[in-house]
């Protein structure tokens, strides 16, 4: 399947719709179409692992990774406080994200979506908003 999945995206070239299916396997880990979600970190951070392995643009990984970052914000905004291990968990996806965006020099093309994640902290507990804004400021050079 995974090696069918990377000659899909190496022979086509247009990677939309692999990404758009990994995004909804990250989204259904935290808001399924019936039911809650069961927020697994491990099973968020296995969908973009296996990506990983097939994935030709690095730009790819790095919205794989900042759109599991906001859908963990949006299940703490909708089912309130979790836990220092589940918020460890988005902070690294968001930092590795930022570490990505920066080698790939792509700042240009996320500054805006990663000010809106780091908004969207803003009240969170565990020091996840600080967090997030460093590794902002690390990519960006500047304050969110």
């Amino acid at each position: 399947e995974s090696v069918k999945k990377y000659y899909q995206l190496e022979l086509s070239g247009d990677s939309t719709e692999v990404v758009k299916e990994y995004k909804e396997r990250i989204r259904k880990e935290y808001f399924p179409n019936r039911g809650y979600g069961a927020a697994r970190s491990s099973v968020s951070r296995k969908v973009i692992s296996d990506f990983k392995k097939i994935s030709i643009h690095t730009k790819d990984v790095v919205i794989l990774l900042l759109y599991r970052t906001e859908m963990m914000l949006e299940f703490t905004i909708a089912y309130g406080d979790i836990d220092e291990a589940f918020y460890n968990s988005l902070e690294s996806s968001y930092e590795q994200a930022c570490k990505l965006i920066k080698s790939e020099t792509l700042q240009v093309e996320y500054q805006i979506y990663c000010q809106e994640l780091v908004g969207k902290a803003n009240n969170f507990g565990w020091g996840v908003y600080e967090g997030l804004e460093d590794s902002f400021e690390e990519c960006f050079g500047e304050k969110p």
